[in-house]
């Protein structure tokens, strides 16, 4: 996480736009806000009333799995209406990915 989404995720005040809570958040508010053209975006507003339109959401899921290295469908997005939304999802996805993997090891004496 870069210095600046360290500080967003620091600096919820509770006033004005909801910063971002989480790494996983900081992630898709920083994607929105290049693809929206916004300076903030507050993790709770749904990206269609934020402007997006489903071109754009495509080019979001894209920029999404190049960034956390975890796919998300289109459809689950269009799903999904605010940055702490998709965020949960992507934690939610990552971490079943990791017990898969884990689950993939053999471990001395199973053989």
């Amino acid at each position: 996480m870069s210095h600046a989404e360290e500080n967003a995720v620091e600096e919820n005040t509770g006033v004005g736009p909801v910063l971002p809570r989480t790494p996983t958040e900081a992630v898709v508010a920083q994607v929105w806000a290049e693809l929206l053209e916004l300076d903030v975006v507050d993790v709770t507003e749904d990206f269609f009333a934020l402007g997006g339109h489903s071109m754009l959401a495509v080019r979001v899921v894209h920029q999404l799995a190049e960034r956390t290295g975890t796919p998300l469908e289109l459809e689950v997005f269009f799903d999904l209406a605010t940055v702490e939304e998709v965020a949960g999802e992507l934690d939610r996805l990552t971490a079943a990915r990791a017990h898969e993997h884990a689950d993939d090891h053999v471990y001395e004496g199973e053989l």
